[in-house]
Order: structure tokens, then sequence, then C-alpha cells
């Protein structure tokens, strides 16, 4: 068994503008089939289209706002919705809020999260 918290392991930033702090709680050292990080989206940021590599993810909108665009359409996330997100599918997300929006992503396999704990320190 592993235990964690969140908040007590290092934050890293995405490497681009406005990009979000993720958190990793489970990394790929710990599980090779599952990895889950926090996600914090300050307002007026995002993250770009990309994808996940060979991750399926699961998405868990905690609170703010979130909208996840993919193939020409949006979604307006509201807490407590939930995404599955197919590996290889791209997608794109912003924050149009005033408050930093909060969400967990869980990946399986954990891939994807693997290449987070290598972007910068936040």
């Amino acid at each position: 068994m592993y235990l964690t918290r969140i908040g007590t392991t290092p934050r890293r930033r995405a490497p681009v503008t406005g990009g979000p702090t993720m958190e990793v709680l489970v990394a790929a050292e710990t599980s090779d089939n599952i990895a889950m990080v926090q996600v914090w989206i300050p307002p007026g940021g995002g993250l770009p289209e990309h994808d996940h590599g060979s991750s399926e993810v699961v998405l868990v909108h905690i609170s703010g706002s979130i909208h996840l665009q993919q193939g020409g359409r949006e979604h307006r996330l509201a807490p407590g919705a939930v995404a599955h997100i197919a590996a290889g599918e791209r997608v794109s997300l912003t924050n149009p809020g005033t408050e930093t929006a909060v969400m967990t992503i869980v990946a399986s396999p954990p891939e994807f999260v693997a290449r987070i704990t290598a972007w910068p320190a936040a």
C-alpha cells in the first residue's frame, strides 16, 4: 500500500504561459498500472491541445471553471463532472473563471504522469 496527502509532494509547473501546476500523488515509480495528479489551473490559464500518449485519463473536476475542448467541441464542465479521455485523444483545457480551477486526474498506464515529473518545480 502507498499513502500520500495533497500538499506533501513537490508541485510542477507546465512549461507554457498560464499553464497549470500539478502535484503528482501516485507516480509511475509507485505503480506500473496507474498514476494520479492534483491540478490547479490559474484564472485565464490552461493547456494547449495535447494528448496523453498511451495513457487513458479520467478527469474529475473539483472546483472552479473548466472548459474542455476536443475535436472542435467545447464542454463546459461543472464541479463534480467526470470526463474520460481515451489514449491518443487530443484535448485542450482553459479556465475562463476568476478563481483557480482544481481537478484530479487518474492516468493508466502512468506514462503521461511520468512526463509531468520532468516539468520545472513550481
